[in-house]
C-alpha cells in the first residue's frame, strides 16, 4: 500500500478548531487586562477624591479653600494628563457644598472617566 503524504481533512479541521479557541482566549486575555486596568485607575481616583474630601472635613468649615486644583501623590499613577477639581460654593447660610472631581483618559480611548464625590461642610457641625 502507498503511503500517503500531506495531511488529512480530520487534521486540518482539528488544527484550524485549536488555532479558533486560542485566537478567542487571547482576545479574552486582552479584554481583560483593559478591564483590570480600568478598575485600577477607577480604584486609584475614588482614592485621591476621598482623601481630599476627608481632609477638608478634618480642616473644618473656616479652613476651606476656594475652588480649583489640588494635588495628591497619587495622581503619578493615573494615565497622563489627569486633573482634579474642587468646586466650593454656598448651599445655605451656614453650610458649604463641596465637590471633589478625578478626570482622566485611559490609554488607548478617547473617553474620559471621572471619579467625583461630594459633601455638605457646615460651621456648627452637623446638618441643617
Amino acid at each position: 500500500m502507498k503511503s500517503s503524504r500531506g495531511f488529512s481533512l480530520i487534521e486540518v479541521v482539528i488544527s484550524i478548531f485549536i488555532i479558533g479557541v486560542m485566537l478567542v482566549l487571547l482576545h479574552a486575555v486582552s479584554q481583560n487586562s483593559v478591564l483590570v486596568r480600568s478598575a485600577k485607575n477607577r480604584g486609584i481616583a475614588l482614592a485621591v477624591a476621598r482623601d481630599k474630601v476627608e481632609s477638608l472635613r478634618i480642616g473644618g468649615y473656616a479652613s476651606l479653600p476656594q475652588s480649583g486644583t489640588f494635588s495628591n501623590s497619587l495622581m503619578s499613577t493615573l494615565p497622563p494628563g489627569a486633573t482634579t477639581t474642587l468646586t466650593v460654593s454656598a448651599y445655605n447660610a451656614k453650610t458649604t457644598q463641596v465637590a471633589v472631581g478625578v478626570t482622566w483618559t485611559e490609554l488607548g480611548s478617547t473617553a474620559s472617566s471621572t471619579v467625583s464625590l461630594q459633601t455638605l461642610i457646615t460651621q456648627t457641625g452637623g446638618l441643617p
